[in-house]
């Protein structure tokens, strides 16, 4: 008897709601605070930029103003033997002194004349600074200047200073309070799709599959959302087709079983050996038990990917004309006239011969089981190339005049157990498995199977291999 193995899928635990919720809040606070500082620090270094572009427009504005200031210094020194002497005592004596507000002439890091009232350092930080030559172009001083429009300018900066620190409390205060609400209100709306989620895997986790995710969301909770309701989905079907697989596999060795049980009971009451007819009907059980169990193993290894293929370069021609031999005795006893058509004597695919021997069995048995008396199977063999895939593909074509299978049935004929002629007795209609086995072998070696059908008019299997080049000689 197959033994069936279920996978049981371990979930990570998460972390509680309020867990969660607190751990959104804290980063969103941290982050708050951080955004706080860096808009205070990035308002106070803009607008100390910004005084220092105003002070510079003032003087791109006015700039002929002030290289006549420099002029009359510049000449001064060249009028006085090259020389500042007597310059501390010349306040006013400067035509054009009148239309700045500080003047301040600096020598080695020395006042030597000022203009104003401002000291020598906030006048060398906030002044506009001109470079005094002679006659030989060599630096002969640093004139630090301030007309009107740079000192009101100056004097808007240092009561800005001035009242900044108390803007900045009642500012961070205010913001601080207002993160705090806009904080706790986001933290709710944020934290809301992940209880919801937290929720719905912890049902998971307790057996329901009736759980319902906030998918209905546009942003990254609803796309988390959307894969946790198809894992979840994924889930549920794996758990009906494990239930269905069990049924069917009970269902399926319950029969033989039972006649093999019948029989020995009945010849153990009667004291009566087994005739060599009983015999031989209790060994057609026995083998159709091993097939099964043989059957269903084969095609798990299948699905599970754990089968190992050797393909070689084989003639399909060839194949095909062996598997006419070995069911040419099948159709003759239902009247059936097989016919083969085949394009090309050579027919090259890279296959793994008993695989694709067993997958075109398989499906050539269905067709002669499912053609009445006196009907025909058709083979065909071609190479096609097919648009939608952009290579060439080996085609093999089984046709019959059938019964034909009904439309709702053709999506699960290639299901495991699955019969679409429902009222067909299990005994004669096989186990059910080998639509599914020939499926899986022809997937393995990167092909299809494509079916087309109608009731009372047949049924065409058509199983597309990839082509190996031709070689031309």
């Amino acid at each position: 008897m197959p033994t069936i193995t279920c996978t049981s899928k371990r979930f990570t635990v998460l972390d509680t709601g309020s867990e969660q919720t607190m751990k959104i809040r804290t980063k969103l606070m941290l982050s708050m605070s951080i955004l706080i500082v860096f808009i205070m620090l990035s308002l106070l270094a803009v607008t100390h930029i910004q005084f220092y572009i105003d002070r510079d427009l003032v003087y791109l504005e006015e700039k002929a103003l002030f290289d006549s200031l420099r002029d009359e210094f510049e000449q001064y020194y060249v009028n006085h033997g090259e020389s500042w002497d007597g310059i501390g005592v010349q306040a006013g004596a400067f035509e054009h002194s009148r239309d700045f507000v500080e003047i301040g002439l600096v020598i080695e890091d020395k006042m030597l004349y000022q203009q104003g009232s401002l000291h020598l350092r906030d006048l060398r930080d906030q002044g506009y600074k001109l470079t005094l030559y002679g006659n030989n172009e060599q630096k002969i001083g640093r004139l630090f200047v301030m007309n009107d429009a740079q000192y009101k300018t100056y004097e808007f900066k240092t009561m800005w200073y001035s009242i900044l620190p108390a803007i900045a409390r009642v500012s961070i205060l205010f913001t601080c309070l207002a993160a705090l609400v806009t904080i706790f209100i986001l933290s709710w709306r944020l934290t809301k799709p992940i209880r919801e989620i937290i929720k719905g895997i912890d049902l998971i986790k307790g057996g329901n599959q009736e759980v319902s995710f906030p998918i209905h969301r546009k942003d990254e909770f609803g796309a988390i959302s959307r894969a946790l309701q198809e894992m979840n989905d994924s889930l549920a079907s794996l758990e009906r087709s494990r239930k269905q697989l069990l049924s069917d596999v009970t269902h399926e060795l319950k029969t033989p079983l039972m006649i093999i049980q019948g029989e020995l009971e009945l010849a153990q009451d009667t004291g009566t050996a087994l005739s060599f007819e009983k015999q031989s009907s209790l060994l057609d059980e026995v083998l159709r038990l091993s097939r099964m169990v043989n059957e269903v193993l084969d095609l798990s290894k299948l699905e599970a990917g754990g089968t190992q293929l050797y393909p070689k370069t084989e003639n399909i021609v060839m194949i095909l004309n062996q598997l006419v031999e070995k069911t040419q005795f099948l159709a003759e006893d239902k009247h059936i006239c097989l016919i083969t058509h085949i394009s090309e004597e050579v027919i090259e695919v890279s296959v793994e011969k008993q695989r694709i021997l067993q997958a075109l069995y398989n499906l050539l048995i269905n067709a002669l089981h499912y053609t009445n008396q006196g009907g025909y199977v058709k083979l065909h063999v071609d190479r096609v190339y097919r648009q939608d895939r952009q290579n060439e593909y080996v085609r093999i074509m089984i046709e019959d005049n059938g019964t034909g299978i009904p439309e709702e049935d053709l999506p699960l004929i290639f299901n495991r157990f699955y019969r679409a002629d429902h009222s067909r007795a299990r005994p004669s209609g096989g186990t059910g498995l080998g639509l599914a086995i020939a499926q899986q072998n022809i997937f393995v070696h990167h092909g299809w199977i494509e079916v087309h059908s109608e009731v009372e008019k047949g049924t065409t299997f058509s199983v597309f291999l990839p082509a190996l080049p031709v070689v031309r000689e």
